[in-house]
């Protein structure tokens, strides 16, 4: 995942699945397949400046996905790598420590180990 550009997240995969954070964390451009879904941090996150969105009929025509994915350029993944670090580091990050405690040593190496 950490070599790929784009995560597949496929229609039936829930919210709380780790797929999509994995991708966030990995700077993998997430690619949501899905007509209509609920995305965790909605009132924080601007999804479409981090993923690619697919309706599910659009999904299941042959070569759709390839071709989708292939048009999107090497400047296009960038931006979406850029926002996908933002959103890690100052969301996902940054929740994540506060749920913890301030003085837990492996959260602060996480922390940096992110910068």
């Amino acid at each position: 995942m950490h070599t790929s550009k784009f995560c597949l997240n496929p229609a039936g995969d829930t919210p709380s699945a780790c797929r999509l954070f994995d991708a966030i964390v990995s700077l993998c451009v997430p690619v949501i397949v899905s007509d209509s879904i609920e995305l965790p941090f909605e009132d924080v996150i601007d999804y479409r400046k981090v993923a690619i969105f697919v309706r599910t009929k659009d999904s299941l025509q042959p070569g759709y996905l390839t071709n989708l994915l292939r048009g999107v350029s090497t400047e296009r993944i960038l931006e979406f790598q850029k926002e996908l670090k933002q959103v890690y580091l100052t969301t996902l990050l940054m929740t994540s420590l506060r749920r913890s405690s301030s003085s837990d040593p492996s959260r602060m190496k996480l922390l940096c180990f992110a910068c």
